[in-house]
């Protein structure tokens, strides 16, 4: 697996089929992915519970 790359930027549109997330890191390279709408909840709530476990000291 490669190193973790810096977060530059993110991009998000609405498409027919969901969403599509560009996703720039600090190096220059840019993904493009495309999520339904029940994948980008899903990634909401797991930051969600990140934020929440960390506020509750954890």
């Amino acid at each position: 697996m490669s190193e973790p790359k810096k977060l530059v930027r993110v991009l998000i549109a609405e498409i027919p089929s969901g969403y599509e997330l560009t996703i720039e890191a600090d190096d220059g390279h840019v993904l493009r992915v495309v999520a339904t709408a029940d994948q980008v909840d899903a990634l909401a709530r797991q930051f969600t519970k990140l934020a929440d476990d960390e506020q509750a000291g954890g």
